[in-house]
């Protein structure tokens, strides 16, 4: 969302972010129309029509707003050879989930986009190519890609249900047990 984008314009798009969401838990965006949308956002067709030209856009244009912040504060960490510090990373991270929890548990439910889960995942990926060799001395090849795939699978396991569960942790709670599941692994919970 722009930042210069009129309070109004912002307020009626954080209403029609929370029904696609709400719709999104009970069932997917194929079996969703505006103007559902547009009923429990409590405005008119043509008022979303003025944002979105239809609910795939919508959709999609959420999607990109969510992966361009992700990407943003995966992006802006740097890793130190020797540091196994994932906290600063992940708690920024849980922080977006917090932030965005209801469009995020959409997103990534069972009614959410295949599609959107591997681009976080490609770009989780990006990070972890590079910082697992410097941080955790991990070589590349089939040894990596298994343990990207054991990690990438089990952190967003995590995410669904931290938010299918209420978030009763705090972000920086959750953030503190990945990073202890990604670098102990089982003692991290024993």
């Amino acid at each position: 969302m722009a930042e210069n984008e009129d309070r109004r314009v912002r307020k009626t798009k954080k209403l029609m972010t929370k029904a696609l969401a709400e719709l999104l838990m009970q069932k997917p965006l194929s079996a969703i129309s505006v103007r559902e949308v547009a009923e429990l956002a409590d405005i008119n067709r043509g008022t979303f029509y003025l944002h979105y030209r239809d609910i795939y856009d919508m959709a999609r244009r959420l999607q990109d707003e969510m992966l361009e912040k992700f990407d943003r504060i995966v992006k802006s960490h740097t890793s130190r050879e020797g540091a196994d510090e994932l906290f600063p990373l992940l708690s920024e991270l849980f922080s977006l989930l917090a932030e965005n929890a209801e469009l995020a548990g959409a997103l990534v439910g069972r009614n959410g986009d295949a599609a959107f889960m591997d681009k976080l995942k490609n770009i989780v990926r990006e990070k972890c190519l590079a910082d697992a060799h410097i941080m955790l001395n991990i070589k590349s090849g089939g040894e990596f890609e298994y343990f990207y795939n054991y990690i990438t699978s089990g952190c967003i396991g995590v995410c669904v249900a931290w938010l299918d569960g209420g978030m009763r942790e705090t972000s920086a709670q959750m953030a503190a047990l990945v990073e202890r599941m990604i670098l102990r692994g089982v003692q991290a919970v024993s």
